[in-house]
């Protein structure tokens, strides 16, 4: 019961402060837009003046040009060149035409003389500015275009020729410039003559149509003068007195074109230069929707206010009851965390023998390939004894022959065969450095090197063995710029291995041949290795790659195995594939090296 009656009073204050709220927001809304609606109006309605007032003294600026009296003293006179005259004016003030009229009040000459419409030849006779001017004063004047059907704002002077009134020059301003300078496109805009019919608006529906009801004489000078044409000249608002509706901050407008009456906030401007008055008009229904917003976010407010409140009272006490909680959430706290001190030093212990494994499988693993290597050597061995001795016998026969030439005094001829020993001394110590580069364990801080050099290495170790057997090599040319991010001395080794298997699988081939192609990518690098020996079925090249399984009598099955390891290592891929021309194909895909990784 206490519950329920704090709730409702809690609604009950709610209420009192949104009306409170509601009534002061419409207030300051209604001020400000009217505020803004003013400063906005007067603002066009100023520049809108000091656009007019351009134009307003350039007839009788014009009016003193002796050029224009030729049509107008000579009736037989042609108007053609006075006519472009005008033309060139017009082009040159920006108006939108410029016309001479005789004292009877007919067009002599015009700008627009060439178009359609021209005014050549209209009798303007019953224009105010055209009865103001040949009167002998300067006129000014709002209509529908007679000819043209177009508004637009006329300004009208006289002509004189000895003292008396001989014509008219009337320049027509286009009022489209009101569009350019009406910026709002919130508020709807009206600009009304002197007794109160609306000749612009931003509201197609109000053209035309007066701010207050008019009598019926007026409204018959006005179709007489055909200022607004046939024009309805129907009411929008139901005040009697124009200066009754420049009173009022809100009105009730019509809208003819939707059959309904709608309240607007209301501000005007007096145009001077013009004689008229400028109104702006807002919704008043966009207050409306501002204070219902205005009272949502009270509303909003007040609810998590309370809330806040109620939240608040709870927690103060929920208080009591947490530190109770709290006690025993420490002594939980403290178990748990000599739990997890002890689990830590296990982990922390465990990890320790991980690494020690890991450190003492990758020296095994380096133990393995340099194992691979020297075993590749000593299948090469009888290839080495062949390079090494052919220079050594040949050395041998020249120091034999030298020693017979000293005998006879030809030293030139031992100098001669001393430069050729020196020579192939040197093929030995070549031939035994490519040994030596190959079997000396890895350097892992060499990670970038020529893909062609590697290749031509392992070429070289193999020459005899490829020789012996006859083995044809197919290989393009190899370019010398494709850098890759490997070992030089284990991709050779893994290249090396390719080659070896490649001979031993042509063993009984008929025209033994392998192949070497080198292609670069934009960022990989692939070297195919082929031959045209018997080739792989499917299950040999799945397991091909397996610890232990061979397809020869005598192997370990390891080298693949090992060469694919290497190429991992260098995050490339080593894969088997069939030949197209028969054989089997083997393909080794490695990153290309790039200026970062030097």
């Amino acid at each position: 019961m206490r519950k329920n009656k704090c709730l409702g009073i809690i609604v009950v204050i709610g209420l009192i402060l949104n009306i409170l709220i509601a009534r002061l927001t419409y207030q300051q809304v209604k001020h400000h837009l009217t505020e803004k609606l003013t400063f906005d109006v007067g603002q066009v309605g100023q520049k809108l003046d000091a656009q007019l007032s351009r134009y307003s003294k350039l007839p009788e600026v014009l009016a003193n040009d002796p050029r224009l009296l030729r049509p107008l003293i000579y009736a037989s006179e042609n108007s053609e060149d006075t006519s472009r005259l005008l033309q060139q004016w017009a082009q040159t003030l920006g108006a939108d035409s410029i016309y001479l009229i005789d004292n009877q009040g007919t067009t002599l000459a015009a700008s627009n003389w060439q178009q359609p419409n021209s005014f050549v030849g209209q009798n303007y006779a019953y224009r105010p500015y055209f009865q103001e001017a040949i009167a002998g004063r300067p006129g000014q004047y709002f209509a529908l275009g007679a000819s043209s059907d177009k508004r637009g704002y006329y300004f009208s002077a006289p002509i004189y020729t000895q003292q008396q009134s001989a014509g008219v020059i009337t320049i027509k301003v286009d009022l489209s410039l009101i569009e350019d300078i009406w910026q709002y496109e919130e508020i709807e805009y009206a600009i009304a003559d002197r007794v109160g019919v609306v000749i612009y608006s931003s509201e197609n529906s109000w053209l035309y149509r007066s701010l207050i009801p008019l009598d019926n004489e007026l409204k018959q000078q006005i179709r007489t003068s055909r200022q607004y044409g046939q024009a309805p000249l129907e009411p929008l608002t139901q005040y009697s007195q124009l200066e009754n509706f420049n009173r009022q901050e809100i009105s009730d407008i019509k809208r003819p074109g939707q059959g309904q009456t709608e309240s607007f906030v209301v501000a005007g401007h007096d145009m001077a230069q013009a004689g008229w008055s400028i109104y702006g008009f807002s919704p008043i229904k966009s207050a409306y929707q501002y204070v219902g917003q205005v009272v949502l976010m009270f509303s909003v407010f007040y609810a998590l206010l309370c809330l806040a409140t109620t939240s608040w009272w709870q927690t103060l006490r929920a208080q009591q009851a947490l530190a109770q909680l709290n006690n025993k959430l420490e002594q939980l706290v403290v178990k748990r965390t000599n739990n997890l001190l002890e689990t830590n030093q296990r982990l922390r212990k465990t990890i320790e023998q991980y690494e020690r494994s890991q450190a003492e499988l990758k020296q095994t693993q380096s133990e393995l390939v340099q194992a691979a290597k020297l075993a590749m050597l000593g299948e090469l061995s009888a290839s080495i004894n062949h390079e090494i001795n052919q220079p050594l016998a040949a050395m041998r026969t020249y120091a034999e022959n030298s020693r017979k030439l000293l005998l006879k005094e030809r030293y030139n001829s031992v100098a001669d065969n001393i430069e050729e020993i020196i020579k192939l001394n040197q093929m030995v110590a070549d031939i035994i450095a490519r040994f030596k580069v190959f079997a000396r364990k890895t350097n892992d801080n060499h990670k970038r090197t020529v893909a062609a050099d590697s290749i031509r290495a392992a070429i070289g170790l193999l020459k005899n063995r490829l020789i012996k057997q006859g083995v044809i090599l197919r290989m393009d040319e190899l370019p010398a710029d494709i850098v890759i991010n490997a070992d030089a001395v284990q991709l050779e080794q893994v290249i090396i291995n390719l080659l070896h298997n490649a001979i031993q699988a042509l063993a009984t081939a008929h025209q033994p041949q392998i192949g070497i192609h080198l292609e670069a990518r934009e960022y990989r690098v692939e070297i195919r290795i082929w031959d045209n020996g018997p080739g792989l079925d499917d299950d040999q090249k799945k397991r091909i790659f397996t610890p232990f399984f061979t397809t020869k009598s005598d192997g370990l099955g390891l080298g693949l195995t090992i060469s694919r390891r290497i190429i991992d290592s260098f995050s490339g891929t080593l894969t088997v594939t069939d030949h197209s021309g028969g054989g089997a194909e083997f393909i080794i895909t490695l990153p290309r090296g790039t200026k970062d990784t030097e």
